[in-house]
C-alpha cells in the first residue's frame, strides 16, 4: 500500500540524515554547539553510585565502642562495570555533613567499626584510564544516649494501592512565551539539561519526557533538519537535537511519550486549519474519512523515531481533545475517540513499532535493524482531556476500543480531584480485570504575567506543586505525574528569565526530585499518622486541600506522607506492575527494573507561617519488613537534597527523624521482607 511505501521512504531518509550527522556534525545551532550525533552523551567516567549509605544509630547509655554495629556502605558501578577496583576511605567529621572530615588510618574497606561515638562518612573511588573518579556517602551519626522523643508515629503498611511509574515533564519545543524569535536559545532544552534532569544517578532522576508530535509533512526528519514550515510558530533551535533528547532518556531507562497537537495535513480537519479554533469551514474535529490516515500518520511518526535510534514508549491520540485553542489543536468527542480506537487503534498497537522505556533495557541499533526486546512496542495512550478524565469512559466501556486504550491520560486544569474509578476500581476492592494506569500528563502553575512571575522560582512557591503531585498520586491514585515545560523559570530548571540561571535546578525541581528519586518504579502503600502530628491534615491523614485555596493564599495545613515499597519476589503485584490492560504487556513492561527489598517514605510539612518549628516523628515500618540500612535527604529554604539524620532503631522496624516546617524529607530503608 501507499502508506507502506511511505514508511520505507521515511526510514531511508532518517537513516541517510543520521549518517550525515554522524559524518559532519552540526555545530551551527545545536543547542550547546556540540558536534555530531553521539552514541552516548555521558563521555566522562561515571562515579560509583551509593546503593547503601552508612546508617546512623543511637546506643543505650553505657554501651561500649566494641558493641557498636559496623558501618556498611555499598556502591553500584555505572554501566555494569564490575571489573573496576574500588578503593575506600572513611572519614571522621565534626558536623553532620559529608565534607571537612579527617581520614581515619587503616579504614579502607566498605565496612568500618567505629572506635568511639562520632560522625563518619566514606569516599568510594574507582580508577578509569588512570584517573580517579569518586563519590562521597551520606554521613552517619553514632552516639550513646537516649533516642529523641517523638510527637507522633508515621505507620507504613504493606497494603498496596497503585504502581508508580514516575515523574517528569515536557520538552521545550515552541511558543516559549515572552521571548519569541530564538534570541535566547538557552530558553530551550539542551543536551546538558536532559542529563541534569534525567540522569538516574543525578539530583533529580526524572524518568518521563513528553515530546511533541510536530505537524511536519516530512516527519521527524523535518524537525531534525530544521526544515520548518512557514505557518509554524517560532521554533526552538534545539529541536535539531529532538531525537537525541528522546534517545538519551531511553538510554537512561526513562519513558518518552509523544503527543500530537494537530496533524500535518490540516485538510483532514473540519476547520481546514492547523489551529484548534472553529472557522467558516467548521469545527476543528478530525474528519471521519481521515481516521485511518491519522492512525497511519501516528504509526509512521513512531516508526521514524525508532529509525533515528530514539524509540518512544507511547504515543497519544491527542493533546487536550476537548479544548479548541488559538494555536495548534484538534477537537474530539468521546464517541469519536471511541470509534477511532475501536476501528483503527490496531494500526498502532499491532504494528510492532519498536518501543523503549522503563523496566526493559534500551538496546541500540545493530547493523540490520533496530533491536528491541520481543514484545516491547509502542503503546497507545488515549486523548488527554484538559479537565475531565471521565471523558475516556466511553472508550473504556467499549471492549473493542478498550483493547487499544493502553494508558488513560488526563490533565488537571480545573479538575484535579477526579479519581478514575472505572480504571482503578473501588478504593477498598480489587482492581477491575482489565485495569488501566492513569497518567497525569500536563500541569503548569505560574503567575502568568507581571511582577508576580518572579516568585514562581522561589522556595515557598514549591508547595502548590508538591500538594498537587501528592494529591494526584495519593488521592487520584495515578501512576505518573508529568509537568509542562521542564525548563522555565516557573519549572524545574532555569532558562535565564525572572532572575534564574540557565540550566540551574530550581526549587520546584528539587521538590519534584523528592518524588522522582524515591518513588520511580515503586508500589504505593497505605500510610497514616497519629499523635499530635495528625491534627488538621485532612481526610485519610493525607492532607487533601482544594488547589485554588493553596495557590491563592500560600497557606498550607501541615504534614503529608507518601510511602512506597519494592520487593524482590516477582510473583507479587509489586513485581508485575499491572496496569496496561494486556497480560502480555503487563508481563513484559511491568515490574521493577532494579528489584530490591526496600521501603521509601516522603513526609513534608508545608506550613510557611511557623518558621523554626520542627516535629520529631517515629517511623513504624511494615510489620513484615526489617531494615538494616536507612538514609534520606532534606530540602528546605536553607538546603537542597542535603543528607538528613535518621536513626534506625536496633530492632530494624522503627526509626526516628526530625521534620522542620517548610521542608521535605525523603527516606529510604533497605532490608528484608519476612
Amino acid at each position: 500500500m501507499m502508506m507502506t511505501k511511505k514508511r520505507f521512504c521515511v526510514g531511508m531518509l532518517a537513516a541517510l540524515l543520521a549518517s550525515v550527522v554522524l559524518l559532519v556534525g552540526c555545530p551551527d545551532g545545536r543547542g550547546d554547539g556540540e558536534e555530531g550525533w553521539v552514541d552516548h552523551f555521558i563521555e566522562t567516567p561515571r562515579a560509583p553510585f551509593f546503593l547503601r549509605h552508612p546508617t546512623s544509630a543511637v546506643y543505650p547509655a553505657g554501651t561500649q565502642a566494641a558493641e557498636f554495629t559496623q558501618l556498611v556502605a555499598q556502591v553500584r558501578l555505572w554501566g555494569g562495570d564490575t571489573a573496576a577496583d574500588i578503593s575506600w576511605q572513611w572519614y571522621r567529621t565534626p558536623l553532620f555533613m559529608s565534607a571537612g572530615g579527617t581520614p581515619i588510618a587503616g579504614a579502607i574497606n566498605p565496612t568500618f567499626q567505629p572506635d568511639a561515638p562520632g560522625i563518619f562518612y566514606v569516599v568510594a573511588t574507582v580508577y578509569r584510564d588512570g584517573e580517579p573518579v569518586s563519590r562521597t556517602s551520606h554521613p552517619a551519626s553514632v552516639r550513646v544516649g537516649a533516642l529523641p522523643p517523638y510527637a507522633g508515629t508515621l505507620t507504613v503498611t504493606d497494603r498496596q494501592r497503585q504502581y508508580i511509574r514516575g515523574f517528569g515533564g515536557m520538552s521545550n519545543g515552541f511558543w516559549i512565551g515572552d521571548d519569541h524569535g530564538n534570541t535566547r536559545p538557552q530558553m530551550y532544552m539542551r543536551r546538558r539539561d536532559i542529563v541534569t534532569m534525567f540522569d538516574p544517578e543525578g539530583q533529580l532522576a526524572f524518568n518521563m519526557l513528553r515530546i511533541h508530535v510536530f505537524p511536519a509533512p516530512g516527519g521527524v526528519a523535518d524537525v531534525i533538519s530544521g526544515a520548518y514550515r512557514a505557518d509554524w510558530p517560532e521554533m526552538a533551535v534545539s529541536n535539531r537535537d529532538f531525537a537525541w533528547h528522546a534517545r538519551q532518556v531511553s538510554e537512561f531507562g526513562g519513558f518518552v511519550i509523544a503527543a500530537p497537537w494537530t496533524p500535518a495535513d490540516y485538510t483532514w480537519k473540519g476547520n481546514r486549519d492547523l489551529y484548534g479554533v472553529a472557522t467558516g469551514y467548521g469545527d476543528s474535529n478530525l474528519l471521519r474519512e481521515h481516521y485511518e490516515d491519522y492512525a497511519l500518520y501516528l504509526r509512521d511518526w513512531a516508526f521514524e523515531m525508532a529509525d533515528f535510534d530514539a524509540p518512544i514508549f507511547a504515543i497519544s491520540v491527542q493533546n487536550e481533545p476537548t479544548y479548541g485553542p488559538n494555536y495548534y489543536g484538534m477537537l474530539w468527542t468521546e464517541s469519536q475517540h471511541e470509534e477511532f480506537l475501536r476501528v483503527y487503534g490496531h494500526l498502532i498497537t499491532r504494528a510492532n513499532i519498536p518501543g523503549s522505556g522503563g523496566n526493559l533495557p534500551w538496546l541500540p541499533r545493530n547493523e540490520s535493524d533496530f533491536s528491541h526486546v520481543d514484545g516491547q512496542r509502542v503503546l497507545l495512550q488515549g486523548g488527554s482531556p484538559h479537565n475531565n478524565i471521565l471523558w475516556n469512559d466511553v472508550a473504556l466501556n467499549s471492549p473493542l476500543a478498550r483493547e487499544h486504550l493502553e494508558i488513560v491520560a488526563y490533565h488537571t486544569y480545573g479538575a484535579w480531584n477526579t479519581r478514575h474509578a472505572l480504571s482503578l476500581g473501588p478504593i477498598d476492592g480489587p482492581p477491575p480485570p482489565l485495569r488501566r494506569e492513569t497518567w497525569m500528563m500536563e500541569k503548569n502553575l505560574n503567575h502568568g504575567t507581571g511582577p508576580g512571575q518572579y516568585i514562581d522560582s522561589t522556595w515557598n512557591l514549591i508547595w502548590p506543586l508538591t500538594d498537587e503531585i501528592h494529591h494526584v498520586i495519593a488521592h487520584n491514585e495515578s501512576s505518573a505525574y508529568v509537568w509542562w515545560y521542564l525548563k522555565r523559570f516557573y519549572s524545574m530548571i532555569g532558562e535565564g528569565a525572572q532572575g534564574t540561571t540557565d540550566g540551574a535546578i530550581l526549587p520546584r525541581g528539587f521538590a519534584m526530585g523528592h518524588f522522582s528519586r524515591f518513588f520511580n518504579d515503586t508500589m504505593r502503600v497505605e500510610a497514616s499518622l497519629d499523635g499530635r502530628i495528625s491534627a488538621g491534615i485532612g481526610p485519610g491523614n493525607q492532607g487533601h486541600l482544594p488547589l485554588g485555596a493553596t495557590q491563592a493564599t500560600g497557606e498550607h495545613l501541615g504534614i503529608r506522607v507518601l510511602a512506597g515499597i519494592r520487593e524482590t519476589n516477582p510473583s507479587t503485584m509489586i513485581g508485575r506492575g499491572e496496569g496496561f490492560g494486556n497480560p502480555d504487556l503487563d508481563r513484559i513492561l511491568g515490574g521493577i527494573r532494579d528489584r530490591e527489598d526496600m521501603v521509601s517514605i516522603l513526609v513534608y510539612d508545608n506550613r510557611t507561617n511557623l518558621p523554626g518549628v520542627s516535629t520529631n516523628i517515629r517511623v513504624q515500618l511494615p510489620d513484615n519488613f526489617v531494615a538494616d540500612s536507612a538514609y534520606g535527604i532534606i530540602s528546605s529554604p536553607a538546603q537542597r537534597h542535603a543528607p538528613v539524620l535518621v536513626y534506625l532503631e536496633s530492632c530494624g522496624t522503627m526509626a526516628r527523624v526530625n521534620l522542620p516546617t517548610n521542608a521535605l524529607v525523603s527516606l529510604r530503608f533497605r532490608g528484608d521482607w519476612n
